[in-house]
């Protein structure tokens, strides 16, 4: 197994290919994929490096895989974990909900003692309003590798 898990949920295909593009990245002996729709409690439990990721649809609604996997998450003791979220949005029709649904994670998982790291900046972007910028969450996978020693 290895020391980092990939989690997405996707309806369209797009998460997915982006959580499987980080793989690449990472390497197939770094990070394990799994989609959100057939993972458990113990999967997520099996990594102490997690990544997430989930589409916003919508009127800043999770994708349907996570919202349902959203009380599973809510039992996890995440004390120990470093998080990273990624996620696809629509800034142009959706501005004023862009990637609430990351949002919504991290206030599921951060009181739960998660550590979330690789915050990303919001220049280039342009959307009205989002739950996940509030606190400046919006996160680059990429950037986890240059905060945590993967070795």
């Amino acid at each position: 197994m290895a020391i980092t898990g990939i989690f997405f949920g996707s309806d369209t295909g797009n998460t997915e290919n982006i959580a499987k593009m980080i793989q690449k990245q990472l390497g197939k002996d770094v990070a394990d994929v799994h989609d959100i729709a057939k993972s458990s409690k113990e999967d997520l439990e099996g990594y102490d490096i997690l990544l997430l990721g989930i589409p916003t649809w919508y009127y800043g609604e999770a994708q349907c895989d996570w919202d349902d996997f959203f009380p599973t998450l809510e039992e996890i003791d995440f004390n120990g974990k470093l998080v990273a979220l990624f996620g696809c949005g629509d800034q142009e029709d959706y501005a004023e909900y862009f990637c609430d649904a990351l949002g919504t994670i991290r206030d599921i998982i951060e009181p739960r003692g998660a550590t979330i790291v690789g915050h990303w900046p919001t220049a280039g972007y342009h959307f009205e309003a989002s739950k996940v910028w509030l606190t400046t969450i919006i996160l680059s996978v990429w950037r986890l590798t240059k905060t945590v020693s993967l070795n």
